[in-house]
């Protein structure tokens, strides 16, 4: 994301500081105006010396926008939990300010809004999903040690708990961008037919032994169990090249100025092909410093052709529903 200032001394602090390491000033993050802020205490999240929220509350409430989505959290009476806890909201105060900053509203006209389960699996193991709009996320997902275990057993290039909120939450968005609007035909061209057994789609998927799929087609090899999870994976990914060109803005570069017209705002760039252009220079520059140090590519993934067309779909998909929302606001 870009750069924030601390108010007090004005120098560069990360988006989930609580303080100034310059100044010793204590920091607030607004989500509604997406800024940095001095801390009043009185606006302090309740979570704020538990996990070390750093956003502000709203309207008198107890807690802030991330982590009043939060329906449950794990058993707090185990170090570790509180540990992985904090580190799990962290990432979903990361996806909240992505949506807000696309913007997507966290709930619909109608139904359900997105609410999150943290669990545990100290009894029994918990599978991360989305129903109906609540997301479960498993704890364990929070350490790194098991979520590499498991990238590795799954075959995944790349596993992140940021990642995996993304993922979930595009589930989510399918209904309003996708299932209620006129890009529900579409879709079937382009991921094809969601009608399919969602169930037994996963079932045969998981029961596979040949693990070879067709990488010209799918962004990853779970895309290639149903095409609601080909949606949430394409979703997931653009909020990856989005969120990561709002972190190059600041950055000391040569850039043209069409791109830096791009990197103004991505969240909101009308022309996809400037986009993935921008992008794709940026995802070649990290991983030439990955290999420098010796460390495996950030991005370990190769557009295809058709997976560029599911993401040009999931760009349209975000720039339709906002011009609907804008047009609807602006009735008598």
């Amino acid at each position: 994301m870009k750069e924030f200032a601390c108010p007090r001394c004005e120098e560069a602090v990360f988006f989930n500081q609580c303080e100034c390491v310059y100044c010793g000033n204590m920091l607030a993050f607004d989500a509604t105006d997406l800024k940095i802020t001095c801390l009043n205490r009185n606006l302090a999240c309740a979570n704020r010396g538990i996990i070390g929220c750093n956003w502000k509350v709203e309207d008198g409430r107890r807690l802030c926008r991330s982590c009043s989505l939060t329906r449950t959290i794990p058993y707090l009476g185990v170090e570790r939990n509180v540990l992985l806890w904090r580190r799990v909201e962290e990432a979903k105060r990361w996806l909240i300010y992505d949506l807000c900053r696309l913007p997507l509203p966290l709930a619909p006209q109608s139904g359900p809004g997105v609410a999150f389960d943290i669990l545990s699996d100290d009894a029994c193991p918990i599978m991360t999903g989305h129903m109906g709009g609540l997301i479960t996320l498993s704890l364990a997902e929070a350490d790194d040690v098991e979520r590499e275990a498991r990238r590795v057993t799954f075959r995944e290039p790349y596993r992140t708990l940021l990642g995996h909120f993304r993922h979930e939450v595009g589930h989510f968005y399918w209904q309003a961008l996708v299932a209620e609007t006129k890009m529900n035909g579409p879709f079937k061209v382009v991921f094809d037919d969601p009608g399919q057994d969602y169930a037994a789609a996963l079932t045969s998927y998981y029961n596979r032994t040949n693990r070879a799929y067709d990488r010209k087609g799918f962004i990853s090899e779970y895309a290639t169990s149903h095409p609601w999870e080909d949606w949430a994976e394409t979703f997931a990914h653009f909020l990856h090249i989005v969120s990561t060109l709002d972190s190059v803005a600041e950055l000391p570069l040569p850039i043209d100025p069409r791109f830096r017209q791009t990197l103004e705002d991505p969240y909101r760039e009308n022309d996809f092909e400037v986009l993935l252009a921008s992008w794709m220079r940026i995802a070649r520059s990290i991983n030439k410093l990955n290999r420098s140090l010796g460390l495996n590519d950030a991005y370990p993934f190769e557009l295809s052709q058709i997976v560029t067309g599911k993401l040009h779909f999931v760009h349209m998909s975000v720039h339709h529903f906002r011009n609907v929302e804008q047009k609807r606001q602006r009735r008598p």
